[in-house]
């Protein structure tokens, strides 16, 4: 009886359950793309004789992680070259390379957090550029190229780059409205000889503020087809046009591309595809 006793005291559990810590263990390796540590410890469970059950598991977790864990490695070993390159191209200005580069990138690999932030700063840059260019297009009096890089600028949606969009649109503002100032006086009838006097300076007081107010006009014509208010756009551009001798050529042709883009937007809308950035995306 004692010796039964003791026995039952000292007796072997099950061998194989001594070995399920170990395969947990090694399973967690794997989920750290540990894959040549748990592949050690299958072949030192492998030998310790653990379970066919045992074996098969961790066999399993090592070949379902071996995959990803490959991939991972090789996107930041990717990711690693494509920051270099990040890097050179806006040290030297080039930001469309820049750009062109990370979608590259992104495309294969998908986006994270470090993708995204890059995505910020080249947009950044790209903002500050523009705006760059709209200044150098002000020295040279294109108000049309202005507009265009301004419009390009404010898609961007850079908080930073706010406040010399507005100090530009303020910029622009004066410039047409000298310009259509200059029209104007240009346009006035020759001045009366000296003996009228009062016809002369009723006619200076006529032309000014018509000028002023087709300026005014005309940029709240532009600010509505930057909008997408086609419509807005076109009523603007024709009361400017009233207002300039001779119908005011570029508030007519203002208008004449404000109902062009409103009649393509309403076909757009009809055929049921979607409009943006002036044109319909089928």
């Amino acid at each position: 009886m004692f010796l039964l006793a003791v026995w039952f005291l000292v007796k072997p559990g099950d061998p194989s359950k001594k070995f399920d810590g170990r395969v947990d263990e090694a399973v967690a390796l794997t989920k750290q793309c540990r894959i040549a540590d748990a592949r050690a410890e299958l072949a030192e469970l492998r030998s310790s004789k653990a379970s066919r059950d045992q074996l098969a598991r961790l066999q399993g977790a090592i070949t379902s992680a071996a995959t990803a864990c490959e991939r991972k490695q090789q996107r930041t070993r990717a990711w690693a070259d494509t920051q270099k390159a990040l890097e050179t191209a806006l040290a030297s200005g080039a930001v469309d390379k820049a750009s062109s580069r990370l979608a590259t990138f992104t495309r294969k690999w998908s986006e994270d957090d470090e993708t995204r932030e890059w995505r910020s700063r080249i947009d950044a840059r790209r903002a500050e550029k523009l705006l760059d260019e709209a200044n150098a297009c002000l020295a040279r009096k294109d108000r049309a190229c202005v507009q265009a890089k301004l419009e390009a600028a404010a898609k961007l949606k850079r908080p930073e780059a706010s406040p010399r969009i507005e100090a530009l649109r303020e910029s622009l503002s004066r410039l047409l409205e000298s310009t259509l100032l200059e029209g104007g006086a240009a346009a006035q009838p020759p001045a009366a000889p000296p003996a009228q006097p009062a016809r002369q300076l009723s006619t200076a007081n006529f032309v000014e503020p018509n000028a002023r107010e087709a300026g005014r006009l005309q940029l709240e014509a532009e600010r509505e087809l930057a909008q997408g208010n086609y419509r807005g756009a076109m009523s603007k551009a024709a009361q400017c046009a009233t207002l300039v001798a001779g119908g005011g050529r570029e508030c007519q042709l203002l208008r004449d591309r404000a109902a062009r883009l409103d009649r393509e937007y309403q076909q757009c809308l009809v055929g049921g595809h979607q409009w943006s950035g002036e044109r319909c995306q089928q």
